[in-house]
């Protein structure tokens, strides 16, 4: 939903090497202005439609203690007003050319996505390029916005209780990195940004050489790229922006996270320190967090919801992430589940993966989902430009889109077993858990 945050990012796993019909690597066009704008150009004429996804290499994992979530909040301000556009004006002027918009905040990126009728392409790139530097952050909406997210924090996260628990196994497992806090940032920061210090971060991460544009749809190459200069080329470049050196420690023990509030049923959940999407070891995780958990046939749900029925929903997995991140497992517990037993059915599962791995069927089966939901996610335009500029953000190329099944298609049983047994150990374990007051110890 425009302007408010984004818990994860897209799952990329493409189908093939090459993908079929006019989705090749080849058909992409790489462009870069002379001050760092990397642009990825597919023209598809399919119908007279255009996506454009300007997305910036900043996120929450670049922020710092006293101005955590201020990722999110200039998200916000991009919507409110710049050198030439009013606040608000920017989505009445994409309404009155036709088209749509929305925006996303995430540990490693922030994303804006346009989607609009050919013939509006020049308007929506002025647009764009005029924010991408030109944010006033009026003193005024910028209170008035301040207000909108500390409400969006207190809705999403301080009255939900399983927001709250996630917030707080978040905070204990990882220690040290950035990714100590959620994207919303801490109520304190929130209510304490100076303004001075918000255009310092703006200025920071917001400039072209930090940046890549992405324009899916009917549109001619040269002229797109001429209007993109046109507009974009005078924007100068950026100081690179600090580099996150941060390395989480190895985790000692397994800790634990006892919340006791009001509630009608209790709260479950359980991570693991897990590889960054750029580590070989990502592809028998992810493969292995769709064995366990998707779906209503996976092992954990057929345990804890059908055989045991100590909860009524299972879910989590494996995020992609720049950084070594968390694999998470979610229980929904019925209210009269023995906690502690939910644990011993996950732990005997995956003792069960350390022994045996999976089954030739079980990989396969993940195999052919994640190929199916890749290509509906290439049906459309928007969907093309998405999962290049994910792909870009979080992997650090977009050429990785059209190799990545190479990658899955190579993992054995073996690294599957063995992959298990690294990380999901005791010393690399934290649970949370959050009880009805008065409730189960």
């Amino acid at each position: 939903m425009k302007k408010s945050l984004a818990l994860g990012v897209l799952l990329l796993f493409a189908g093939a090497s090459l993908l079929p019909g006019e989705f090749r690597k080849e058909d992409i066009k790489v462009h870069k202005l002379d001050n760092g704008l990397k642009i990825l150009l597919l023209e598809d004429h399919t119908i007279p439609n255009a996506a454009l996804y300007t997305y910036f290499r900043v996120g929450s994992r670049n922020e710092r203690p006293g101005l955590t979530g201020v990722s999110h909040f200039i998200e916000h301000m991009m919507f409110n007003g710049s050198v030439k556009v009013a606040p608000g004006e920017f989505d009445r002027k994409m309404e009155l050319a036709g088209g749509s918009n929305n925006a996303s905040t995430g540990n490693d990126r922030t994303g804006y996505t346009d989607w609009f009728p050919a013939d509006a392409l020049e308007q929506m790139l002025e647009m764009e390029a005029d924010r991408m530097q030109g944010a006033t952050f009026d003193p005024k909406t910028l209170e008035s916005e301040r207000q909108v997210i500390a409400s969006e924090r207190r809705m999403g996260v301080d009255n939900d209780n399983d927001s709250i628990l996630w917030e707080n196994v978040l905070a204990t497992a990882i220690m040290a990195h950035p990714y100590h806090w959620d994207v919303i940032g801490w109520m304190s920061d929130i209510q304490s940004w100076r303004r001075d210090e918000i255009i310092g971060y703006y200025k920071t991460f917001y400039s072209p050489n930090n940046a890549v544009l992405i324009l899916v749809g009917d549109f001619v190459e040269a002229k797109a790229l001429n209007l993109i200069e046109k507009y974009f080329g005078p924007i100068p470049a950026g100081t690179p922006p600090p580099a996150v050196l941060t390395v989480e420690p190895p985790q000692m023990g397994t800790k634990r996270v006892l919340i006791k509030r009001e509630a009608q049923v209790p709260s479950f959940q359980i991570v693991w320190h897990a590889p960054s999407v750029r580590d070989p070891e990502f592809y028998p995780m992810s493969i292995l967090s769709q064995v366990l958990l998707r779906g209503q046939s996976s092992r954990l749900y057929r345990r804890l919801v059908r055989e045991e029925q100590l909860a009524t929903r299972v879910y989590g997995g494996q995020d992609e992430t720049i950084d070594p991140y968390l694999f998470s497992i979610y229980v929904q517990p019925r209210p009269d589940a023995d906690l502690a037993r939910i644990e011993a059915v996950i732990e005997e599962e995956l003792a069960k993966v350390k022994k045996e791995g999976l089954t030739d069927s079980e990989i396969q089966k993940v195999l052919n989902a994640t190929r199916s939901d890749f290509y509906m996610g290439l049906q459309t335009i928007g969907g093309k430009a998405s999962q290049l500029a994910e792909t870009e953000m979080i992997y650090g190329n977009f050429e990785k889109l059209f190799t990545i099944m190479d990658d899955y298609a190579t993992v054995k049983k073996p690294q599957i077993i063995e992959a298990a047994k690294k990380y999901f150990t005791e010393n690399n374990k934290t649970v949370g858990t959050l009880i009805p007051e008065g409730g189960q110890k």
